[in-house]
């Protein structure tokens, strides 16, 4: 059920994307973790502001076995594609999530033909708030997914959403291409195909045609940060940005970099449904924290402060604060060009031999050292 928490905050998690109104800006991803009606009404009854199911195409998926791995970093590796579920079986499940009251954002995919006649479909028979297609089978190339967003949007009226696969190289060409069609995006999708396996037994981990799949989780993180920041350059329409996130300062992150939600997949497989409510909470506590009234306080505050950076003219070097330094010598063994040392139970920086890449700074604990101009 959800936490206590959302008793007694002082900022409104209320989000509105599209005109679809959830009670806190934290979604599931479309995914195994929604993959029926009993799996979505628990991420309901957990936490979730709203619901996004399994994607759904025409034919149902035929996933090999096995199709969820661990991998480096806190990761997944999955061959998971779309539901298994036969779609008059899916569109059961979608009734039940729709009866219980919950905002929901139905997954389809793939083809224009294909999303033309589902949308349709569960426009009618459904009535969800909101649509999201994937791409993630369509191709590399920007016209192939405009027609998909062309067809769909030819055929309902609710709010679509593209999930932007990441591996699409001109982020920005494709979301000027798609904008006349689509009411906001979702970003992003499991990158790969990539492969990993155990050196002592060298046999794939997954049921896919030699073991590969796609990564997700906190290895992620990074490129969807750097998508949905690409996006928001663009366009003003919202985004659910999705990749990594486990705790409310991912999705702080998340929101700062121009996401209006954000969609969790990989943590809820990793630990259980509750993740959606705990990461509304400590959102909400970060907010309350820092002053902030609502997760739309944020939005995009990266870009905010990317617009006020001063770079430096010439290489910077690494000063030390004294005052602050605590002589741990947590930095000594982060600078390759040992311009760090001790002195008198201080760290001191030969500005001669630092060359401004910043590295030591992340491991100092008191933030005694800062890049300046020689």
């Amino acid at each position: 059920m959800l936490s206590d928490r959302f008793g007694d905050i002082m900022a409104d998690l209320k989000t509105n994307i599209a005109g679809i109104e959830l009670r806190n800006p934290v979604l599931p991803a479309a995914g195994p973790n929604v993959k029926d009606a009993t799996a979505m009404l628990s991420a309901w009854e957990a936490g979730a502001g709203g619901i996004v199911s399994k994607t759904v195409s025409i034919k149902p998926a035929d996933d090999k076995r096995p199709t969820i791995r661990k991998t480096i970093c806190s990761g997944l590796t999955n061959y998971e594609t779309w539901s298994e579920t036969p779609l008059e079986a899916f569109l059961s499940e979608l009734h039940k999530v729709k009866d219980a009251g919950c905002p929901l954002i139905t997954s389809i995919g793939y083809q224009p033909s294909e999303v033309r006649e589902l949308g349709a479909l569960i426009e009618k028979e459904i009535s969800p708030e909101g649509f999201e297609f994937s791409v993630h089978y369509v191709g590399h190339s920007t016209e192939p997914i405009v027609e998909v967003a062309r067809a769909l949007r030819g055929t309902i009226d609710k709010p679509i959403f593209m999930k932007v696969s990441p591996n699409f190289l001109n982020i920005p060409e494709l979301i000027r291409a798609v904008l006349p069609f689509v009411d906001g995006f979702a970003a992003i999708n499991s990158f790969g195909p990539v492969l990993d396996f155990d050196p002592e037994n060298p046999i794939p981990r997954l049921g896919s045609d030699y073991g590969q799949g796609w990564i997700s989780g906190p290895p992620i993180l990074p490129i969807a940060l750097r998508i949905v920041y690409q996006i928001s350059s663009v366009t003003d329409k919202p985004i659910i940005g999705v990749g990594g996130i486990e705790k409310g300062s991912d999705a702080v992150k998340m929101l700062m970099a121009g996401a209006s939600a954000v969609g969790i997949c990989s943590g809820a497989i990793k630990f259980g449904h509750h993740i959606y409510g705990k990461v509304a909470s400590e959102t909400g506590d970060w907010l309350d924290k820092h002053g902030y009234r609502a997760p739309s306080d944020i939005v995009g505050s990266y870009a905010r402060e990317l617009s006020k950076r001063k770079g430096f003219a010439v290489t910077p070097a690494n000063t030390v604060d004294t005052d602050k330094c605590v002589g741990c010598g947590a930095c000594l063994s982060k600078c390759l060009q040992d311009a760090i040392s001790m002195q008198n139970d201080k760290a001191s920086v030969e500005a001669k031999l630092c060359i401004g890449c910043g590295y030591c700074t992340d491991f100092c604990p008191k933030g005694a050292l800062t890049l300046e101009m020689r």
